[in-house]
């Protein structure tokens, strides 16, 4: 579960670490700008219900379960047409009738 603040809104937490002044300005502004995506974060989270969160979670489970579905479908068609594709090679390989290429000459009369 999440925490929540429970510190009252006139206090302000110090999100300046130690040591700040060694950084540059724009790694100050990209600092403020990452702190305020989370802040952004925290406060769309409290305007979405448990039960919301909850459901848009399962329904995030279900798409992705989806796709693993499908794409197990696809590599196990995939593994057959193989499968198919390696006996008839195999079959080939194996056939006893006369061969179409070798080292033997056949003496063909043209008139």
């Amino acid at each position: 579960m999440e925490e929540q603040n429970t510190a009252p809104d006139n206090e302000t937490e110090n999100t300046e670490p130690t040591g700040s002044t060694d950084k540059t300005p724009l790694h100050k502004f990209l600092e403020h700008q990452s702190n305020a995506a989370n802040e952004t974060v925290k406060a769309l989270k409290g305007l979405l219900p448990p039960e919301f969160r909850e459901h848009g979670r399962k329904a995030r489970e279900e798409f992705l379960q989806s796709f693993k579905v499908l794409l197990d479908g696809v590599q196990e068609a995939v593994n057959q047409e193989m499968e198919k594709a390696k006996a008839a090679r195999d079959k080939k390989d194996n056939d006893d009738g006369p061969s179409t290429t070798g080292k033997s000459k056949v003496k063909v009369e043209v008139s």
